[in-house]
């Protein structure tokens, strides 16, 4: 056994300690042990087909991988993204604190098990050039993230995290240039909180 944990610790390392079975079968270890693994205490299963080193140290990145390897348990999709809010937030460009992680799916994924409660799922079509990695976890790009909340947060939220984004230059000038074109010139002026 010391051996494929070896091989399980290896691959959850690149998930702060999760893994999917999936994942353990493509590096060789079986379902089947991993199912033991966690019935002998080894793993703890987190979900149907997602499992966690019980002693692995916790992180604040923990629960974004462990949102973007829920869906992926069971099927291989193109993307599972962090979108929305929990980008901006993941990017350190607002303090929201949604309290759900939002995770963005292909749009013809259809899941039919029941999610957890601290996990919001969108459906929608990202291009390649929206997709990014942001801390070793699968993300949406700062534009796209701040197109994806101004229908719920308003010109107010687009400001700042436009304003944010400049000043690390997280923003290339097409990029942008794309955002004044949609939310207007006043993005460009530096924020301040009313």
């Amino acid at each position: 056994m010391g051996k494929n944990e070896d091989i399980l610790r290896d691959v959850a390392a690149e998930h702060e300690g999760l893994l999917t079975a999936a994942e353990a079968e493509e590096a060789g270890v079986s379902r089947a042990l991993v199912v033991q693994l966690a019935h002998r205490g080894r793993l703890d299963r987190i979900a149907q087909g997602l499992y966690r080193f019980p002693n692995w140290p916790t992180t604040r990145l923990q629960q974004y991988h462990e949102a973007v390897l829920w869906p992926r348990a069971h099927r291989d999709l193109e993307y599972a993204l962090i979108s929305h809010d929990s980008a901006l937030e993941l990017y350190n460009l607002t303090q929201l604190n949604p309290g759900v992680i939002h995770v963005t799916l292909p749009p013809k994924t259809r899941i039919s098990r029941e999610r957890p409660s601290w996990l919001r799922l969108h459906f929608a079509d990202v291009s390649e050039n929206d997709r990014a990695w942001e801390q070793g976890i699968p993300i949406v790009t700062v534009p796209r993230a701040i197109n994806d909340v101004a229908p719920t947060h308003g010109v107010d939220l687009v400001h700042r995290a436009v304003s944010e984004a400049r000043e690390r230059h997280l923003l290339r000038e097409d990029e942008l240039q794309r955002l004044v074109d949609k939310f207007g010139n006043d993005v460009l002026e530096p924020y301040i909180a009313s």
